[in-house]
């Protein structure tokens, strides 16, 4: 009789056992098949993560972008050399940066093409990458990080509290006071210190170039303008053209070049009206456009008795 009662408790220990099995197998199945759907995911979004440090590699005609936390924003970037590579956020997505290799490396370069992009966070944050001109390796990129909540504002501040500015507003009155200051110092250096040297002679104009320097996503460049007829010009307003050069066909040797205005966001002359051997002082700022290597950005000023000759001068 023990026997037969040892033996009736061990079915009845393995059938609990196997019940268990049975009941943890369909939880396993729904474990395995969500981790395989966040795989799926993964791979579907064709975006490359970044491990620190950053690194990323350009090729000319492709436009390579970074994706960085939706709890954040990006305020601004600086291009260590903006020669090679332009960069920008995206204007209906500030979470997303956009980077292209804008000028292929000469033959001659001893050492590859590299420079480093600083993209400033509204989360405080500061992101350094590293950009080199070489092979192109993926145009989808992603960098993770913690973006801490911001702390709740008192909605009732007391009477005698200065009001509080908030800090988007802040950085945007410090950069707006950084580009009045570098706008006033350029248009005097060319007024006190006018150049001597020769430069772009076209339409009765003398054009001297003097500096091209950038802040943040615009541009600003000073030079200024001589008459050297015997009469008095009046001059056109100076403009930034993005020039495409057309592929050579069988029927054109010299084929028509498309012509693209780019907008001037701040224009500043002192003289529009030239007296013989006077010189007029120039600033214009604009937003340098993504362009390719076979495309110009070109500047113009012209004698308005003389449009169909302007003196022109490449900026990038």
């Amino acid at each position: 009789m023990r026997n037969i009662a040892r033996f009736a408790l061990f079915i009845s220990v393995a059938g609990i056992g196997c019940f268990a099995c049975f009941a943890q197998s369909p939880s396993t199945a729904a474990v395995m098949q969500q981790q395989g759907e966040q795989a799926a995911s993964t791979a579907d979004a064709g975006v490359t993560p970044l491990a620190y440090p950053y690194s990323i590699s350009t090729e000319p005609h492709f436009a390579v972008f970074v994706e960085f936390p939706k709890a954040d924003s990006i305020r601004r970037i600086a291009l260590g050399d903006s020669n090679y590579f332009l960069a920008e956020a995206d204007k209906t997505d500030p979470h997303y940066a956009i980077v292209k290799q804008i000028e292929a490396p000469t033959p001659k370069a001893k050492l590859p093409v590299e420079t480093n992009m600083l993209v400033y966070m509204a989360s405080g944050r500061v992101v350094d990458i590293t950009l080199k001109a070489g092979k192109l390796e993926g145009t989808a990129y992603s960098i993770d990080y913690a973006v801490p909540k911001a702390e709740p504002k008192d909605p009732q501040p007391k009477k005698d509290d200065p009001p509080s500015v908030s800090p988007e507003e802040m950085e945007k009155k410090l950069r707006e006071k950084e580009r009045l200051e570098l706008v006033e110092n350029m248009i005097a250096e060319v007024k006190e210190h006018p150049k001597s040297q020769l430069g772009v002679r076209a339409g009765a104009l003398h054009f001297r170039f003097y500096a091209i320097k950038r802040l943040d996503a615009i541009a600003l460049v000073s030079f200024d303008v001589e008459n050297t007829s015997s009469e008095i010009v009046d001059l056109e307003d100076p403009q930034i053209n993005l020039i495409t050069a057309a592929d050579k066909t069988k029927d054109s040797k010299k084929p028509p070049a498309k012509v693209e205005p780019v907008e001037l966001t701040q224009s500043i002359v002192s003289s529009k009206q030239l007296a013989p051997g006077a010189r007029s002082a120039f600033l214009v700022v604009f937003k340098p456009p993504v362009h390719d290597s076979d495309q110009q950005v070109v500047l113009s000023i012209s004698n308005r008795a003389m449009t169909d000759k302007p003196a022109t001068y490449r900026l990038e």
